[in-house]
């Protein structure tokens, strides 16, 4: 028996299914392939899977992973990606499927991408964003199920890239993410839309990457 983890894309529609759902339709498209998964014991059996890094609602994710235990050590790990993506909605797919690496402990780091849509047009949001970032702290609120936290974004966010286009600004962000602490992109997004003084017309958030530590590639 093996531990597989399946890299896959929640995008456009998919992205507004919650983790629940996402973990039910998964679990479905199982039952519709004839891949030899591992089901728990028990009064309940259902697959055993397990997902390193739940994606927040609305955001799309481009390389976000579950694990799953394959019965037969031979079974071919393209037919997973195969046969799963032909039981999956459209704006849900497998990317590719590989034997798990690292524990999800190991995650330390997520990079998303922020586009933002205005009648300012993208310049103009860039020169507001320039100046958000300047200042001295950035101080928001975290709840979580226990307290309410409140941290300063400048020192834990990174800007990878900005970019403007019509009337669209780009944003590349590296955020921490796993046990230790995990921030969610719109919390950014809410902090520079108080300091706008509005919100954005349209904002598009997708996560591009989950990372280790040193910075390489969760696998």
């Amino acid at each position: 028996m093996k531990l597989i983890r399946v890299f896959f894309e929640k995008r456009d529609r998919a992205r507004y299914i919650s983790h629940l759902d996402l973990t039910r339709c998964m679990t479905r498209a199982f039952a519709r392939t004839e891949i030899p998964v591992w089901f728990t014991e028990g009064f309940n059996p259902h697959v055993y899977m397990t997902f390193a890094l739940p994606i927040p609602l609305g955001v799309e994710g481009m390389e976000e992973s579950f694990d799953f235990k394959l019965l037969e050590d031979g079974f071919p790990l393209e037919e997973i990606a195969r046969q799963l993506n032909a039981a999956l909605p459209p704006d849900l797919r497998v990317k590719r499927a590989a034997q798990a690496v690292s524990k999800p402990e190991a995650i330390a780091w997520g990079e998303y991408r922020l586009a933002l849509h205005d009648p300012a047009g993208g310049a103009a949001l860039g020169e507001v964003w320039g100046r958000f970032l300047a200042q001295p702290s950035i101080l928001v609120e975290k709840k979580t199920k226990r307290k309410v936290q409140e941290l300063d974004l400048l020192p834990l966010m990174t800007e990878l890239s900005r970019g403007a286009e019509g009337d669209c600004l780009t944003l590349g962000l590296r955020l921490p993410a796993g046990a230790a602490l995990n921030l969610n992109p719109n919390l950014v997004l809410g902090a520079f839309q108080q300091f706008l003084g509005r919100e954005v017309e349209y904002a598009r958030v997708a996560r591009t990457a989950i990372l280790r530590e040193d910075m390489t590639p969760f696998a």
